[in-house]
């Protein structure tokens, strides 16, 4: 059985260490203490470098002693978005909740607290299992980076768990592609006083494709944003230069680039209309995947579920995780929730149930992998 009293404790230890992406390492030193302390081995990439951060990846291993079960991947990330700096979690009604300043950082601290508190568990009542691999990221909040730099030669599980979802009773089986978008726009400056006739206004091309373009639900399976708008230097300039952020997403790579192509051409339409040049820049950030139902992963979820009397709900989701990176790797991992509401905002919360529901489906997974079939 999990520990209550000591998850909560260790979830509201975690949320008060600073770890905003690329500055992690404060925090994955607690980890690592909490790991050596239960005598499982660790090791942290080279990641930092590659990320631009201050931390790499930590890889921890857990050998079995059960024979013929599944080599299981465990994940969650370490980092966490802005404002997420001086957190000062508060109990509230059954909920952990910040003090309304900052994110309370549940995205994805409880995944890491229910990972290494069932580690502790199955240590303390010598739960059988089969190897388990461990493998903390960084920087998955500013485009997955830690797992697209992970060393794919430790990604040798046969299946794994991605601790990164809200509702307990969610089981997410399936994620889209994203492309990233960056458009440069040149107009042409001049005094927009004086000669204002004489300039482009790349601020106005931008605005003239973007008012064109389908954004936002684009159908069930597709999506698009335009982001952030950069350019000009002054009000009595009119702006030569603008860059345009966006980004496309789908389940169907069809749809994907043709939504992506559309895109573009509202931009060529716009700047030759108005005599402006540009150059359109596609950086595929992530690539789809899709866990058939009756996959090995999904089976031992649905069952671990059920026998904790959680009725699974299977969805698709619109983001991207790591679960997207370790798929491209030939490693199929379900997103799993642990409780994790309204994340991204100051109102951001976990209900104490949930938390303590998350870890042990997560542990009931482990116990069930022991008659679980590990071929796909």
């Amino acid at each position: 059985m999990i520990n209550k009293r000591r998850l909560v404790k260790r979830f509201i230890k975690y949320v008060k260490v600073d770890s905003p992406s690329k500055r992690e390492a404060k925090f994955l030193k607690v980890i690592k203490k909490e790991l050596s302390g239960m005598g499982i081995r660790f090791f942290e990439d080279n990641a930092a470098g590659r990320v631009g951060g201050n931390s790499g990846n930590l890889y921890a291993f857990v050998k079995g002693g059960s024979k013929g079960a599944p080599r299981i991947l465990l994940n969650a990330h370490i980092d966490t978005v802005m404002p997420g700096e001086n957190i000062k979690p508060r109990s509230r009604k059954g909920k952990i909740v910040s003090d309304g300043t900052t994110i309370l950082g549940a995205d994805d601290k409880a995944g890491v607290a229910v990972i290494v508190e069932v580690l502790k568990v199955l240590k303390e009542q010598k739960i059988g299992h089969g190897d388990i691999d461990v493998l903390f990221t960084v920087a998955e909040e500013v485009g997955l980076m830690g797992s697209k730099f992970a060393d794919k030669k430790f990604l040798k599980a046969d299946f794994g768990y991605v601790l990164d979802g809200g509702e307990v009773d969610k089981i997410i089986n399936e994620a889209p592609s994203q492309d990233s978008i960056e458009v440069k726009i040149t107009g042409r400056a001049a005094h927009a006083g004086v000669h204002p006739e004489q300039g482009v206004n790349a601020i106005k091309v931008a605005s003239a494709a973007i008012s064109k373009m389908k954004l936002g639900r684009i159908d069930r399976e597709t999506t698009a944003n335009i982001g952030t708008i950069e350019g000009g230097v002054a009000t009595n300039i009119v702006p030569e230069n603008v860059v345009v952020k966006g980004e496309a997403r789908s389940h169907d790579i069809g749809k994907l680039k043709r939504q992506v192509r559309h895109m573009r051409n509202e931009f060529k339409k716009a700047c030759s209309k108005y005599g402006a040049k540009f150059a359109f820049q596609v950086t595929p950030s992530y690539r789809a995947f899709e866990i058939p139902l009756k996959h090995p992963v999904m089976l031992l979820a649905k069952k671990a579920a059920k026998d904790i009397n959680i009725k699974p709900n299977i969805v698709a989701t619109g983001g991207g995780s790591d679960a997207n990176i370790f798929a491209s790797c030939g490693l199929p991992c379900l997103i799993i929730g642990v409780g994790a509401d309204s994340v991204h905002t100051k109102k951001e919360n976990i209900a104490v149930s949930d938390l303590v529901t998350g870890a042990q489906l997560l542990l009931n997974i482990i116990k069930e992998s022991l008659h679980c079939s590990k071929k796909r």
